[in-house]
């Protein structure tokens, strides 16, 4: 036996089904929020707090503290001893020699006068390079040469950091602006939903607007803890940079502002092209190169040089016998196996290698220095409208609260002009960003600073 039962929904079933579900997402949701704010509140408490410093302060430290620095550090002190080697060419070498002999059997004494069992000796020599084929000229101008670029290198290397430091902090500034706007938008949201139920109260709003206003709520402090914990990378990104431990935060008072650069595009070329750290380095290590050339050639020439001494020699301690001597003598290579060859053939093709990294070096910093100055001026005519977009989206999200209180906006209208506030403040936030990083480019493809 079989029974057919029909069953009818009432009108009102389905919506309410609908809206039972709501409650029940937004109210996990919100679960899960408190939970994920404590949580989060729990580990900023248990870190290390990050010190403040200002954009002076990160910079001297990361000048004490930045590893690269220290390894640019020690590259031009090996390239200052090697300038120290090479003045020695000039100078003659001295040594001294002494011996003590005792034996079992007599023999002759070092003059050849008596038979002995002991003898002493000693003997001070000296031998100077009278000539060698201007090889010496050469290494010393190669040995200046190698300090310069090594100099120029750690310029480089000093800017590149600075750069990399401003960036750090710039950036870390940005995170914390990004979470004052994400708080900002929780406060708001929790007006909008506190507005939202007094008008659910006078009639004039629909349950739906409040649990969507929750949402919002919810979804606006999950991005303030994902702004907060971006903060934080942002301050450990910082410390990594400067050199130091300890989380680092940008100063209270510190702002993302554009300064003017107060100077021409050719001028900055100009100056790029005369000082830029990169090409002053390659240019000296072209110069070094040049010297290598030449000391490679001076092995076809012949070498003098001399030698001389003045010795002590006898049985007894100490000795009497004295006895001096003096030598000059030279060689003319003629044939080594193509060794010579070899070199000079190194030594020209490291030179037109460099002769060719000079050239890409200067290519590259013309295209960098368009691109940082194209940054620059994009970012600097966008963040005056950029402000304005701001200002105009919280004014509309201000009509909007208002045309939803008088029932001529929905909801959705007003969760827009939440959206369009929010975006235009993170908008505004990455055009200074940008602004900055353009100029930190702009400063470390100089090697100079720009701002005061």
């Amino acid at each position: 036996m079989s029974v057919n039962v029909s069953r009818k929904s009432s009108p009102g079933s389905r919506p309410e089904r609908r809206i039972g579900r709501i409650v029940v997402l937004a109210l996990c949701g919100l679960a899960v929020v408190v939970g994920e704010v404590r949580g989060q509140e729990a580990q900023w408490e248990s870190g290390a707090a990050a010190r403040e410093v200002t954009l002076p302060e990160a910079l001297s430290l990361a000048r004490e503290n930045a590893p690269a620095l220290e390894q640019r550090m020690s590259q031009l002190e090996v390239a200052k001893y090697g300038e120290m080697t090479a003045w020695g060419q000039f100078l003659p070498d001295l040594s001294l020699s002494y011996q003590y002999n005792n034996s079992s059997s007599g023999r002759l004494d070092p003059t050849g006068q008596t038979i002995t069992t002991t003898s002493y000796s000693a003997q001070l020599g000296a031998q100077i390079d009278l000539f060698r084929g201007f090889r010496r000229f050469s290494d010393l101008r190669g040995a200046k040469r190698g300090v310069e670029a090594s100099s120029a290198r750690l310029r480089e290397t000093a800017y590149l950091t600075r750069e990399s430091v401003k960036i750090s902090w710039y950036n870390a500034l940005a995170n914390r602006e990004l979470v004052r706007v994400e708080a900002d938008r929780v406060a708001r949201q929790e007006d909008q939903l506190g507005f939202v139920e007094q008008q659910l109260e006078l009639g004039r709003a629909t349950r739906s607007d409040v649990l969507r206003s929750q949402v919002d709520l919810n979804n606006a402090r999950v991005a303030l803890l994902n702004a907060e914990n971006g903060a934080r990378t942002a301050q450990y990104a910082l410390a990594e940079a400067v050199g130091v431990t300890e989380p680092l935060a940008p100063a209270e008072d510190a702002e993302l502002e554009a300064e003017p650069l107060g100077a021409s595009r050719e001028e900055l070329l100009a100056r790029a092209l005369s000082a830029s750290p990169s090409l002053t380095a390659i240019r000296a290590q072209a110069a070094a190169d040049e010297a290598a050339v030449s000391s490679a050639k001076s092995a076809y020439l012949p070498t003098l040089s001399a030698r001389g001494g003045w010795a002590w020699a006898k049985e007894e301690f100490p000795p009497r016998n004295r006895s001096w001597s003096v030598a000059l003598f030279g060689s003319l290579p003629l044939f080594d196996g193509f060794n010579r060859e070899r070199q000079l053939y190194q030594a020209r093709a490291t030179l037109d290698q460099t002769k060719t990294a000079e050239r890409a070096e200067e290519l590259a910093l013309r295209k960098e220095l368009d691109q940082a100055l194209g940054t620059i001026d994009a970012a600097a005519a966008s963040i005056d409208l950029a402000e304005q977009t701001v200002e105009l989206s919280a004014e509309d999200l201000r009509v909007t609260q208002e045309r939803y209180r008088l029932g001529l906006a929905t909801i959705h209208d007003l969760q827009s002009a939440q959206i369009a506030l929010r975006a235009a403040e993170v908008d505004l936030i990455r055009r200074r960003f940008d602004y900055q990083i353009g100029l930190a480019r702009l400063e470390a493809l100089l090697g100079a600073d720009l701002r005061p």
